[in-house]
């Protein structure tokens, strides 16, 4: 194990915990903003798209070069979910008024 080594392993961790900053704190955003929006379901499926679009790029960025640094980032992508979820906590809005609106 090199100084370089350590160096790519930490560049590594901080692109994961970059990666999923955004992916997390996207999703709780778009879910933050159901309730304002007009149509839900269009905006659930752009918010999806553009998330998992910028995960896959970066990760990719990551496993052609090398396969360690990859795991290192998948793992640090799962703990910025864990730090998010603890952080922020569920969005503001009412969850209930999408979750069976369809009540008669």
């Amino acid at each position: 194990m090199t100084r370089s080594d350590l160096l790519r392993w930490g560049l590594a961790a901080m692109w994961g915990l970059g990666i999923g900053g955004f992916y997390f704190y996207g999703l709780w955003w778009t879910l933050a903003g159901l309730s304002k929006s007009t149509k839900p379901g269009r905006w659930l499926a752009v918010s999806y798209m553009v998330r998992v679009s910028v995960a896959m790029l970066g990760f990719w960025l990551v496993v052609r070069n090398d396969l360690i640094c990859f795991f290192i980032t998948l793992a640090t992508f799962f703990l910025m979910r864990f730090i998010l979820t603890r952080t922020l906590g569920p969005p503001e809005g009412n969850p209930e008024k999408f979750i069976g609106s369809e009540q008669t």
